[in-house]
């Protein structure tokens, strides 16, 4: 199996008056899939698909490295999408043709880098997120 995106990332820009009317927060971009998006992935054992209407605020990166790495950055928009709607989860994964209902975690910050690597981030950019994540990533 080699990890890859199967679709496009499409996504609309919601206004601050959509943000604060979906989410109750507009101190970031809150963006809305138009299109489900699909990935393979090794860790998962399958195509993990993020429905049409999933709200995501791509990388929440801090603002003060967005020289090195902003969250619109290919390295890390699509796979934060995955990695958002799996926290959104709370690694319930039991609406997907997966084999594993249910991932912590770990393995959700691990497919996140495997994501990166899917979409040719380098190996330093992946760990660095990935650490990033492990460290100050909210739990759940």
């Amino acid at each position: 199996m080699s990890d890859q995106f199967l679709s496009e990332l499409n996504l609309w820009c919601l206004s601050r008056q959509e943000a604060i009317a979906a989410t109750g927060n507009a101190n970031c971009p809150y963006f809305e899939l138009i299109t489900p998006l699909q990935y393979r992935s090794t860790l998962l054992g399958g195509i993990i698909e993020i429905p049409k209407d999933f709200l995501t605020d791509l990388g929440s990166i801090p603002r003060t490295v967005w020289w090195w790495l902003s969250p619109d950055d290919y390295d890390i928009s699509y796979p934060s999408v995955v990695h958002d709607y799996i926290y959104k989860q709370k690694g319930d994964l039991s609406a997907q043709q997966l084999p594993q209902k249910q991932v912590n975690r770990e393995t959700a910050d691990r497919v996140l880098r495997e994501a990166m690597a899917a979409v040719g981030a380098s190996n330093f950019r992946q760990g660095i997120v990935y650490n990033a994540v492990r460290t100050f990533g909210p739990r759940w």
